[in-house]
C-alpha cells in the first residue's frame, strides 16, 4: 500500500508540474535562474538570492491531506549560484552543558510557496522548506497578516472544489535594508505580493495581495489590485502563454467578492472606502474613529431582538462570531422607532450616524437612540 500511494504521489506531483506549463512560467526582463521541484518552480534572483517569483497550483487534494510539517530547512542545492542558509537567519551558540541556544537576528524563514499547500503530499512538503523558497520576514507578518492571506487561498480552494494558480514573491527595490549579521548580506523586503488566478474557461478570474512586511491591521480584502498592477511593479509578464482575452479577463480587475471568501453566505467585505462620499466611513474603518462621532455604512447581516431586556442588536457585514460593527438600539431607544429594526433593516445596506465606541469585546459600535440615526444607503450612492 505504501508503494502504492508512493507512486500516485508521485503522478499527481508531476501533474501540478504540467499544470504550471498551460500558462508558462512568468517572463522577466532580468536574467533569473529557473529551478524546478517537483511541484513547483522558482525564478530565483542571484543577485539578491531571493526568488522573483515562486509558482505552484494548490489542489482541493489539500482537503484530504494531513502531512505535517517537516521543518527541514536547508539550502538547494538546485540553485547553481547558491541560496541562502540558516546563518542568515541565526546563529548557534553551545552552552557549557552541551544545549543549544538559537541567538536570531529579528526575522522568520518566511516561506513563499507554504508548506500546508502541499499537505497532501510528503515530498512537495519537505522541498517547501528549501531557502530558495524563503525570504527574511518579520515574526507578526509570516506568523499573522501573511498566514491569513495563505489560509484564504486554502479555504477558496476547498469553497469552490478548483486548483487555483498562485504566484508568490518579494517586491526587490535598490533601497531595502539588509540583515546586518546575514552572511549573504541578504536584503529585507518591504513589500511582498501573492497572485491567485482561476484559469478555468467557466470563471476566469485573478487578483493579488500586495502586503508590507509587517503587521497589517486590515482584512485581506483591503490589499488586494490588480495583477497587471504586480506586472508594473515587478517589469514580470505573468501566464505568457495566455491568450490576450484570457490574460486581460485575469489581470485587468480585482474583485474580491467574485470569490467565495465567506464561511456565512450573508457575510460580505466593507464598502470600498475610496468610492464613500466625504465623511462617510465602512465598517473596517470604524475601528480608527473610535471616541468620535460620524457615519458608518455597511449591511446588516445579522439581527436580533432580545425579548428579556427588549434591545436590538445589529452586525454590519460580518456576523456574529467574526462581528466587525454592530448597532445597538436599547428599550428606550427602540420606542423612537417606527418600524422594527431586526426586521426592516435585515439584509438591507444602512448609514448608521453617532459616537463609535467599543464593547466589552473591542468591536466597535454605535448605541442608536432616534431613527433619524439610520438612514438606508443603496450601494453606489
Amino acid at each position: 500500500m505504501g508503494q502504492v500511494s508512493s507512486e500516485i504521489e508521485q503522478l499527481k506531483l508531476a501533474q501540478c508540474m504540467e499544470l504550471l506549463q498551460v500558462p508558462g512560467f512568468p517572463k522577466s526582463p532580468k536574467s533569473l535562474e529557473i529551478v524546478k521541484h517537483s511541484a513547483y518552480a522558482i525564478g530565483f534572483d542571484c543577485e539578491y538570492k531571493m526568488p522573483a517569483w515562486t509558482f505552484h497550483v494548490v489542489t482541493p487534494d489539500i482537503t484530504f491531506g494531513n502531512v505535517s510539517r517537516t521543518n527541514d530547512f536547508r539550502p538547494d542545492s538546485s540553485v547553481s549560484c547558491g541560496s541562502s542558509n540558516d546563518n542568515d537567519y541565526f546563529t548557534r551558540e553551545v552552552k557549557p552543558d552541551g544545549k543549544v541556544n538559537f541567538l536570531g537576528y529579528g526575522f522568520d524563514r518566511g516561506h513563499l510557496v507554504p508548506s500546508a499547500d502541499f499537505k497532501w503530499s510528503p515530498t512537495g512538503l519537505s522541498e517547501t522548506y528549501f531557502y530558495s523558497n524563503m525570504t527574511p520576514q518579520r515574526p507578526q507578518f509570516n506568523r499573522e497578516s501573511w498566514a491569513e492571506i495563505e489560509v484564504l487561498v486554502r479555504k477558496l480552494v476547498d469553497a469552490e472544489k478548483k486548483t487555483l494558480y498562485v504566484l508568490t514573491a518579494p517586491i526587490f527595490s535598490k533601497d531595502m535594508k539588509t540583515v546586518e549579521r546575514s552572511v549573504h548580506q541578504i536584503k529585507i523586503p518591504d513589500w511582498h505580493y501573492k497572485i491567485v488566478a482561476d484559469l478555468s474557461l467557466d470563471t476566469p478570474r485573478g487578483m493579488a495581495f500586495l502586503m508590507p512586511n509587517r503587521k497589517c491591521e486590515g482584512r485581506p480584502s483591503s490589499y488586494v489590485v490588480s495583477i497587471d498592477s504586480i506586472e508594473k511593479l515587478t517589469g514580470l509578464d505573468f501566464f505568457p502563454k495566455l491568450s490576450e482575452s484570457m490574460q486581460q479577463s485575469i489581470e485587468g480587475k480585482a474583485d474580491f467578492n467574485a470569490w467565495k471568501t465567506q464561511s456565512n453566505s450573508n457575510d460580505v467585505e466593507p464598502l470600498n472606502a475610496l468610492e464613500l462620499p466625504k465623511g462617510f466611513f465602512n465598517t473596517q474603518q470604524a475601528l480608527s474613529k473610535v471616541g468620535s462621532t460620524c457615519t458608518v455604512v455597511g449591511k446588516v447581516v445579522s439581527a436580533k431582538f432580545s425579548t428579556k431586556s427588549e434591545a436590538t442588536f445589529l452586525n454590519l457585514d460580518q456576523s456574529f462570531p467574526k462581528q466587525i460593527f454592530s448597532v445597538m438600539i436599547w428599550k428606550d431607544g427602540r420606542k423612537n422607532f417606527s418600524y422594527k429594526p431586526e426586521v426592516d433593516l435585515y439584509g438591507k445596506y444602512i448609514a448608521v450616524k453617532g459616537r463609535v465606541d467599543l464593547d466589552k469585546n473591542g468591536v466597535p459600535g454605535i448605541m442608536v437612540e432616534r431613527e433619524e440615526q439610520i438612514q438606508l444607503w443603496e450601494e453606489g450612492e
